[in-house]
């Protein structure tokens, strides 16, 4: 993934996350297989794809735009 996911640790114990509340919007991709978390900013104007592959989350791809 790209540097604009910001992972967030897992507590393994709980299996919960703790997700800071920000300005922007923001999905959260869970991932137990991987055993991974993280915050994916969403295009202003565009597309988000979340892609995966064998049960796994593998990509991100963002499809942007500008309006005229």
């Amino acid at each position: 993934m790209s540097t604009r996911a910001k992972e967030v640790k897992i507590d393994i114990k709980t299996m919960t996350i703790t997700v800071p509340v920000g300005k922007d919007l923001s999905m959260i991709l869970l991932d137990p297989k991987q055993g991974k978390a993280k915050i994916i900013p969403l295009v202003e104007h565009g597309e988000t794809v979340v892609k995966s592959s064998q049960g796994k989350i593998s990509k991100v791809d963002y499809r942007e735009s500008e309006l005229f």
